[in-house]
């Protein structure tokens, strides 16, 4: 009977040096770059012989596309249960904002890292599939909200998704470079603005034209920049 939990206790152990592996690399990657990154420095990191990286992933990419696909994973888990902890669809919006936001300014430098390997193509499709699990959550809440007659997709879903996650995106550069700035206020509005855009319960604002859609970007753009 001891032998089950004995071959439990070796999984434990094994996968616990994993993710002290992933983490190890997750801040390499962070500081130096996917191409600066050195699979000896993740493992002294990890305080863990070289060797015993490569027993767990083949080489550098492997490791990376581990270490992406935890990150957003993990994001996802999180961006979930903040808005399942909310019944009203306005409310899963703010609590999406709101987990997003910080996430963003707590994980400032590997988000950014995440962007430019997406940018330079060293994540290939496969790889982006967890960032593509993080993104569906504000579609099956948008979708929700249409089905629920609150919002109107009258404009392209990936327009608005853009709207959404590049105006936090923004935003927390601006709040990782000045600390005491208000991160509520930012996703507070961003809330309002939105509703303005896409909901029906204010269809007098609803001025989806492309000259109201860039008065209203240029309104979000003076009131950040009056924060600063």
């Amino acid at each position: 009977m001891a032998k089950p939990a004995a071959t439990s206790t070796r999984r434990e152990k094994m996968e616990a040096k994993e993710r002290t592996i992933l983490d190890a690399a997750r801040i390499e990657f962070s500081e130096r770059g996917f191409e600066n990154a050195k699979m000896s420095a993740i493992a002294k990191r990890a305080e863990v012989a070289e060797g015993t990286v490569y027993l767990y992933y083949r080489n550098k990419k492997e490791l990376l596309d581990a270490v992406v696909a935890q990150f957003w994973q993990v994001l996802t888990q999180g961006a979930r249960k903040a808005t399942q902890a909310h019944e009203d669809t306005l409310d899963k919006l703010k609590a999406l904002a709101d987990f997003h936001l910080r996430e963003l300014v707590k994980d400032f430098d590997f988000v950014g890292f995440t962007v430019r390997t997406r940018e330079t193509g060293t994540l290939d499709s496969p790889s982006l599939n967890p960032i593509r699990g993080y993104v569906a959550v504000f579609d099956e809440l948008f979708r929700q909200g249409v089905d629920r007659g609150i919002f109107q997709e009258t404009t392209p879903l990936w327009v608005i998704r853009d709207l959404f996650y590049g105006t936090l995106e923004y935003s927390s550069r601006t709040l990782h470079l000045h600390k005491n700035r208000d991160a509520e206020a930012v996703t507070q509005h961003l809330t309002e603005v939105f509703m303005s855009l896409y909901g029906n319960a204010k269809a007098v604002h609803n001025d989806t034209s492309l000259q109201g859609i860039e008065a209203r970007l240029a309104s979000i753009e003076a009131k950040l920049d009056a924060r600063r």
